[in-house]
């Protein structure tokens, strides 16, 4: 891809992008939507958010589960 269609291609996103946001804030059927809409998403941030610690606590626990294999294994090599 040439420099000349990655900039057509900006612009054309840029102007969806914009057109979208213009119409969710600056009409009336817009907010209507963005009332409807709004609940999902911040349901869905607050899932990715537990998702997030999740994923936090398995590295922690993957992090003691290696520290004690490394102990285990430094026990049984003879010095």
């Amino acid at each position: 891809m040439d420099d000349r269609s990655r900039v057509l291609t900006a612009a054309c996103v840029g102007a969806v992008l914009g057109g979208v946001w213009g119409w969710l804030y600056l009409t009336k059927s817009g907010c209507q939507a963005r009332d409807r809409i709004e609940p999902t998403i911040d349901r869905i941030i607050d899932e990715l958010k537990g998702v997030r610690a999740t994923g936090e606590k398995v590295k922690t626990v993957v992090d003691d589960g290696r520290r004690l294999l490394a102990d285990v294994i430094a026990i049984g090599t003879p010095a």
